[in-house]
């Protein structure tokens, strides 16, 4: 039993930090289940696939340039279309 005026009054500071906390807590599990935050997470999602997807059609792309270039410098040497290449367009 708090005998003092600052006893009291540290006991409802105690009491107000512990509902401020609580409080906090319940916004903090409500927004985490509503579907804002789902809608949140699905866009981040979303937009990592898109990036990974942009950066390996990129590099497939530079890929089938060079092979590209090297065919043509073969057929400029005359050495024909028969290489070890694999058949250009073709994902692997």
């Amino acid at each position: 039993m708090p005998t003092t005026p600052n006893d009291t009054i540290e006991a409802l500071g105690a009491t107000g930090s512990k509902a401020i906390a609580t409080g906090a807590g319940l916004t903090s599990f409500g927004w985490l289940t509503s579907n804002e935050f789902l809608g949140l997470v699905g866009a981040a999602v979303a937009i990592a696939g898109l990036a990974v997807t942009w950066y390996y059609k990129r590099e497939a792309n530079r890929r089938q340039a060079r092979e590209h270039a090297l065919r043509m410098a073969r057929l400029r040497q005359g050495l024909g279309e028969e290489s070890d290449l694999g058949e250009q367009g073709v994902e692997e």
